[in-house]
């Protein structure tokens, strides 16, 4: 009795294995309304189904001659009936082939040609390069169609095949007399104007209609130049043209008529530079290329491109402008590169390939190997796109030093127009922050000009042991800050950073040349190196001041943190310091910009012993330290400090008043 029991509990946990049953009729609905987002991407499709049956054949051909052929995808569109038809010279389609792959949803015909090739060892070499990957872009035609009608023949078959389809789960499909070699697909496109077909149904739905008219010319040629200009074999289509009557030797009648022509136009330029080595490319071709891509009016300032092999093979062909766009620094930019999947265009401004600090490079990457998802209009998040990222970015690194090492020109023309994004990098990509340093150009207070870090480096003072920055707003500012004194009396050259980015950028990099990077308006300035002796200090000058620093410190206690005898001041009377390792003023400034709440960061006000302004204060507190003089003297020295460094007054009204009081005392005397 247990045993029985024993045996029927096992019976009933045996595990099952079953396929899903996939419903057609949902399927098809979600291929044609949910995968593709625009719907002119059809084109792109079947062109490229075209492409590949045309690099099927082209092998072929290699091994039967009798297949060569003036390979080209032919468009014929046809107003009238509002259809579009594109035909190939390709491999054509069996009967059994043609319920295989357009029988069968994403089933793809190129996909395991390429299997089989690879089983027969031809994968490499001379194999083609086939664009198919799902099997499912035959489908997107409905997005645009009502009715597709698809006819096929193959070489040596004795019959074509005919196979159509409303996209409504069925399809029809039959053997009729042969036709010329390839595939030729009718697109019975939907319209609300379209004259209505036989088997149309009255009461159709014309929310789907197209906006665009894909029987237009115009239209044609723009979505082929936007797709599908690169593909290797002429796309081409019948238009009509005026032409001039020509005499025998193909010159133009001076008394000849004009006449309406219908001539075979190719629609695309198959010239994918990106493909070609580079020495093979003539500057002319980059420049055109660049334009079109960017329409851009000017020519580009750089041009760099490369090819990858090995385990990752793409290649990329990256453009500099020449200026910089408006756009460069609006919140929302396009950025990022064009991707092309073998020279089939897949979408622009692809921003995971490149970092934010490079956004003003233009240009292409073309990779067979990049995951795409089913609708082929977006990349998958994969391994392969951080290393292509990666690359490019020690690419472009590399190719800048090298332009700043043998041009320093073009450089410093490329610095003045994108030098502020490249200081983001030390945002955005602190690990290369190192290499990101070897690119910066500075401003300091003993050059005219521009200049590395390793020139600042190589013309420090002796015994000086860090390297000494000034943030703010203007440079002419920074140029005339009273906190420089000090550092130009004796000889210390400072580096100038009047841009908002600069203060994350020093904040990030810290040492360069094992220097630490030092602010010249923060903390004390004791290890200067001395060109000559310092003045001494007279023996009782903490004791003559101390009145002074007392009074002003309880009278400014709410705007700054302390008041100090300046060590950095030789001819302004004041100045004001942040504390070591406090916030400046110039990052309080961007963190308030930015909508970021922050509190007021106290400063150090530091006087000059040695100005006579100073000195009358010195001994007008040693007279009477309550002298109400005291406190608006003492108000108009910080703002006189705010001032100095462009700073905003917390009462200007107040401040002019003063001044007009002070100018009228003295005109008194």
């Amino acid at each position: 009795m247990t045993k029985t029991k024993t045996n029927s509990a096992q019976a009933e946990n045996k595990v099952e294995t079953r396929s899903f049953q996939a419903q057609t009729n949902k399927l098809l609905d979600l291929m044609i309304h949910s995968i593709y987002t625009h719907k002119e991407i059809f084109l792109r499709e079947l062109l490229s189904n075209a492409s590949d049956a045309l690099d099927k054949a082209r092998f072929e051909a290699l091994t039967r001659p009798e297949m060569a052929s003036h390979w080209k995808i032919k468009l014929i569109a046809n107003k009238d009936i509002h259809t579009l038809t594109i035909v190939d010279n390709g491999v054509g389609m069996s009967y059994d082939e043609v319920i295989e792959h357009i029988g069968t949803i994403a089933k793809s015909g190129s996909e395991a040609y390429a299997r089989t090739l690879k089983a027969q060892g031809q994968g490499e070499g001379a194999a083609p390069d086939l664009i198919g990957q799902f099997g499912v872009g035959f489908y997107s035609a409905f997005m645009v169609a009502k009715r597709v009608i698809l006819e096929t023949q193959q070489q040596d078959a004795d019959h074509a095949v005919r196979w159509e389809s409303a996209g409504d789960g069925q399809y029809q499909i039959e053997r009729i007399a042969k036709l010329d070699r390839g595939t030729t697909i009718t697109l019975f496109l939907r319209d609300k104007d379209a004259p209505k077909l036989d088997n149309d149904d009255a009461d159709a739905d014309d929310s789907v209609a197209n906006e665009q008219d894909f029987t237009d010319a115009w239209e044609l040629r723009r979505l082929v130049k936007k797709y599908s200009d690169f593909i290797a074999f002429p796309i081409t289509m019948d238009v009509e043209k005026w032409e001039n009557e020509r005499d025998e030797d193909g010159n133009v009648k001076a008394d000849g008529k004009s006449e309406q022509k219908i001539v075979e136009e190719t629609l695309n330029s198959m010239q994918a530079l990106w493909t070609r080595q580079p020495s093979q490319v003539q500057a002319k071709e980059y420049q055109e290329f660049y334009r079109h891509l960017t329409r851009d009016w000017e020519e580009p300032s750089d041009t760099l491109h490369f090819h990858v092999e090995g385990q990752q093979e793409w290649s990329a062909l990256l453009y500099v402008p020449k200026r910089a766009p408006f756009d460069l620094f609006s919140r929302e930019p396009r950025r990022g590169l064009s991707l092309y999947i073998k020279r089939v265009f897949i979408a622009e401004d692809i921003k995971e390939l490149i970092p934010e600090y490079f956004r003003f490079v233009k240009g292409v990457v073309d990779s067979a190997d990049l995951p795409l998802n089913v609708s082929r209009e977006t990349v998958q998040q994969d391994r392969m796109l951080p290393l292509i990222r990666k690359r490019l970015t020690n690419k472009l690194i590399s190719h800048f030093k090298d332009l700043l090492n043998k041009d320093r020109a073009a450089y410093e023309q490329l610095w003045a127009e994108f030098g502020q994004c490249i200081k983001e990098g030390f945002h955005y990509d602190a690990s290369n922050k190192d290499k990101l340093a070897d690119l910066l150009l500075v401003r300091t207070t003993t050059q005219s000009g521009l200049s590395t870090l390793q020139e600042v480096v190589d013309r420090k003072k002796e015994g000086q042991d860090s390297l000494y920055y000034l943030t703010g707003d203007k440079l002419e500012t920074l140029q005339d800050a009273p906190q420089l004194e000090m550092f130009k009396k004796r000889g210390v050259e400072v580096i100038l950073l009047p841009e908002p980015v600069d203060e994350i950028m020093v904040g990030v990099l810290e040492t360069f040349a094992e220097l630490p990077l030092k602010s010249a308006s923060r903390g004390d300035v004791q290890d200067l190196p001395e060109e000559t002796a310092a003045e001494t200090p007279p023996a009782d000058q903490d004791e003559a001041y101390a009145g002074l620093l007392t009074r002003l410190k309880a009278l400014l206690s709410d705007d700054v943190q302390d008041v100090k005898i300046s060590k950095r001041l030789t001819d302004s009377a004041v100045c004001l310091v942040s504390q070591e390792g406090g916030v400046s003023t110039q990052m309080e400034r961007m963190m308030q910009a930015m909508g970021q709440a922050m509190p007021p960061q106290k400063r150090i006000l530091e006087l000059n012993p040695l100005h006579p302004a100073i000195m009358a204060l010195r001994d007008l507190a040693a007279r009477d330290n309550e002298d109400q003089r005291l406190g608006d003297f003492g108000e108009m020295l910080l703002d006189q400090a705010l001032l100095a460094e462009g700073a905003p007054l917390k009462n200007p009204a107040r401040f002019a008043r003063r001044v007009a009081d002070a100018m009228a005392s003295a005109a008194a005397v």
